[in-house]
């Protein structure tokens, strides 16, 4: 049997590795509460507003926080060579906001362009993907093939960029090309993450960094992953992929498990139908209690489309072990103002709220929207439009959300705002009086 074959039988062996999600047997389909339902209340603000000169353009990939309350994050163009930035927000008192840029991005065989997403390490280094720059010797990509880097800040305030690993190092490219998604980091600083059909691990030691090719799609199923890894306690990592198993092929999510003699298998864990189920899961998985919670861009059952406009899903493990599905909102509803298209994965706050963004949609000229969810007593999903975005404050929300300790929500978009390069945004809950 080939180690790549997906046979739901591992699934059983799996069961037992994966420890702690020991899930409910729940196959119900629904779309929640009506809209207005969802008592949350949220403050917006516009944290910068991108595009003036020398400044990053198309602000994407979310931001990630530090310790003092400063926010990072890329933009996909813009700087010094139009290249892309890395750039930091530190709050100054009063809700305003200091942008300084910490790298420009010069492309070429020795940095990356159009960076991606990053990820934060406890001593404040930032690791992050650029889809392309690096050694321009490969024909199969003759702007490079991407890039991990990592950006180190010095004690005199400046920050260092090495570039860990450049794409089609390897023969054949067997170490992948143009990652589109950010690493997902991992024990001991290791990186994990997917570029182009390939899952990767960067490890670092005294000698610089090791890159292991962990698994290739596409042999079997699950080719064109769409969304970072997500690692869990023991090990295993999760992703989306846009190509399943039926007919239709409509996407679905899978696990990437490690055998004892260290090579990898991937086991499907669910397989969408398409309809009312959902159809393409998009962005990033996240564990919550005893469910794996993600997005679909097109599918459910609230849409007048044909492809139908997305969804937000919930995957419990059954007593028999199968894996089910719960559609726990089906987007498209009022024209539209409800929001179409999420396309990253979903963040919760310490109250087991849930939150999100969609492309498009709202009521506001289709610009996109930030939605919240809360689940009520007899077990179905409010859900709430907290903030449309209308062009002069944002257009299409480019990134999964960051929630802070106080449950501030933080986010980017692609474009629109006053300048046109995009803007970094937070939504602050609105505290209720007693």
């Amino acid at each position: 049997m080939s180690r790549r074959r997906v046979l739901w039988v591992e699934l059983l062996t799996l069961t037992v590795t994966i420890s702690g999600w020991s899930l409910s047997a729940s196959n119900e389909l629904y779309a929640g509460e009506k809209q207005g339902s969802l008592p949350l209340q949220f403050q917006f603000q516009i944290v910068h507003a991108f595009g003036g000169a020398g400044d990053g353009i198309a602000a994407g990939g979310g931001m990630v926080m530090d310790s003092q309350g400063n926010l990072y994050g890329v933009t996909g163009a813009g700087g010094t060579d139009d290249m892309g930035t890395v750039y930091e927000l530190t709050p100054t008192g009063n809700g305003q906001w200091t942008e300084t840029i910490l790298h420009s991005f010069s492309g070429g065989s020795s940095d990356g362009f159009e960076p991606i997403g990053m990820v934060m390490d406890g001593a404040g280094n930032l690791y992050g993907t650029t889809a392309l720059g690096g050694p321009e010797n490969n024909p199969l990509c003759s702007n490079g093939c991407g890039t991990v880097f990592e950006l180190s800040p010095g004690a005199d305030g400046e920050w260092k960029e090495t570039i860990v690993w450049s794409f089609c190092s390897l023969p054949n490219c067997a170490d992948g090309d143009e990652p589109l998604q950010p690493p997902t980091l991992g024990p001991g600083g290791s990186l994990y993450g997917v570029a182009g059909v390939t899952a990767f691990q960067l490890t670092p030691g005294s000698g610089g960094w090791t890159l292991n090719v962990l698994y290739t799609f596409c042999d079997q199923v699950g080719c064109n992953p769409t969304g970072p890894l997500t690692l869990d306690g023991k090990g295993n990592l999760y992703g989306a992929a846009g190509n399943g198993i039926q007919k239709g092929d409509y996407g679905l999510v899978f696990a990437l498990h490690q055998e004892p003699h260290a090579q990898w298998n991937e086991v499907v864990l669910y397989d969408f139908l398409g309809g009312g189920n959902g159809n393409c899961p998009q962005g990033g998985l996240t564990f919550r209690d005893s469910g794996l919670y993600g997005v679909t861009m097109a599918g459910g059952s609230n849409c007048v489309n044909v492809g139908g406009c997305g969804a937000v899903f919930e995957l419990t493990r059954g007593s028999d072990n199968r894996i089910n599905e719960q559609v726990l909102w089906s987007f498209g509803g009022d024209g539209g103002a409800q929001g179409v298209t999420p396309d990253f994965g979903v963040v919760f706050n310490r109250q087991g709220d849930l939150f999100g963004v969609t492309l498009g949609g709202g009521e506001s000229g289709g610009y996109g929207l930030v939605y919240g969810m809360k689940q009520q007593q007899n077990g179905n999903w409010a859900f709430a439009v907290l903030h449309a975005f209308n062009g002069s404050d944002g257009v299409e929300p480019d990134g999964p959300l960051l929630i802070d300790s106080e449950g501030d929500l933080f986010g980017t978009t692609g474009g629109g705002g006053s300048i046109g390069g995009g803007v970094a945004f937070e939504l602050s809950p609105v505290k209720q009086a007693n």
